[in-house]
Parts: C-alpha cells; structure tokens; sequence
C-alpha cells in the first residue's frame, strides 16, 4: 500500500504526463500553415490553402484520393453546418490541387444557402440587403492523425474584432490573423459593396439591385399587350366559328 506523501508523488508525476500528452497533442493539431479567403456575393467563393505540409504527409495526401479530395474540406463545412441545424445550405463546384514544389495543399468550393447569405430587396430605392453568416469558418478538420486543424478554436476570435480594411479597387476586407497558430482568414466585400457593418458573426452590406430578365419581364407592358393581343384573337376566332 503506497504512503500518502507517495499517492502525491505519484499523482504529481500522473499529471505531469497527462500536460505533456495533452501539449503534444495541442500541437500536433497544427502541420501547416492555413490561408483562407472567402469573396462574398450571392455566396461564398472560398479557398483554403494548405502550404508547406511535411513531405510525408503530403505524399500521403496526395496519393490517396480517399481521404483527401475535391470535397474533403467543404463536406467536413456543410457536415458541421448540418449537425448545428443548418440544413439550408450547399457547396458546389469543389476543386482541390497540388503544388509539389511548396507541398501545398489548395481546396476551392462555393458555399450557398439562405442559412450562410440571403438577401433582402428594396425596389423603391434599388437596393438588395446581403446578410452573410461566417460561422461556418468554425469547424474541425480531421483528415488524418497528422493533419488534425481545429478551427473553432484557431478562428474563435469574434468578427466584430477582426480588422476591416477599406480599399478603393478591392472591395472591403475583414481580416485576422495569427502567426503563432499559423493562420489567417479573410471576408473580402464586392468592391461595389456599401453600408458594411457587423453583427455578432455576420456581415450585412448593400449592393445596388439589378433586377433580373424575368423581373423586368414581368413588370413589362409587354406581357399586357401579348394578353390583350391573344384575347383579341380568341374573340376573333370565336366569333368566326359562331
């Protein structure tokens, strides 16, 4: 039966282990350095970069379509999504590629879904309301035990303290970024886009409204004009074969 002076040493030495374990752990959930830049419009047209992967994992990636693909990343998104209830959402057109030369890792995909943006539409002034809702950016990727990133913690940092930065060609971008964890992310506006506010983890801003073929269409004189024109030729018909 151990002494209680030797419960202690022993539950002294358990927990320094367990720190070192969970340490080691915390870092290896980090092997790269993560780009990420989202251009928002209609939807989110994001791409993640993964650069300078070590070499085996990168082989190991790259050779095996299976867990590494065109859709690895965005259904890992719309998973995480789905599982928090919202189910109103997509991606589409995913890509992924390969640099071998920098061993870097590049996923593209578009993001959509009244549960990510909708809008809203003022035709008395012509304006559409865009509301874009980034928390899809909080998910955790875990593709093998050596490629392991938790973005919910990494990118946990509210929108509303990221950096807005204004520029006259480029639209507007939020951006953070943190060089001890390896990571930055971007929101970058429409470079037509006004108004740009934040508002807990979503972007609200406006863009003038350009109505559609179907709306102009529909508010046509031309539609009246057809429907009078195809009544007269029913009239005239009719009466011909009374």
């Amino acid at each position: 039966m151990l002494s209680n002076s030797e419960r202690i040493a022993l539950k002294s030495q358990v927990l320094v282990l367990l720190a070192i374990v969970l340490f080691a752990t915390e870092v290896a959930s980090v092997h790269a350095p993560v780009s990420i830049q989202a251009s928002v419009a209609r939807d989110f047209n994001v791409v993640f970069e993964f650069t300078n992967i070590d070499s085996i994992t990168y082989v190991n990636l790259k050779n095996n379509a299976l867990i590494m693909n065109e859709t690895t990343v965005p259904e890992k998104i719309w998973r995480n999504l789905a599982d928090r209830g919202l189910v109103r959402s997509e991606y589409y057109n995913p890509s992924v590629s390969f640099n071998d030369t920098t061993r870097t890792i590049r996923s593209v995909f578009n993001l959509r879904g009244p549960d990510v943006i909708s809008s809203t539409i003022n035709r008395a002034v012509s304006v559409e309301t865009f509301t874009a809702n980034t928390t899809w950016r909080k998910f955790y990727l875990n593709v093998t035990p050596n490629f392991v990133f938790n973005f919910t913690k990494t990118l946990a940092t509210p929108l509303s303290d990221w950096d807005k930065i204004e520029l006259l060609d480029a639209g507007i971008r939020y951006e953070f970024a943190n060089a001890t964890a390896g990571i930055a992310c971007s929101f970058v506006l429409p470079k037509d886009a006004g108004g740009a506010f934040v508002v807990g983890e979503t972007i609200v801003f406006d863009m003038a409204y350009v109505p559609s073929w179907e709306d102009n269409l529909i508010n046509s004189p031309i539609l009246i004009l057809i429907a009078l024109a195809v009544v007269g030729v029913i009239i005239f018909v009719y009466r011909k074969v009374r």
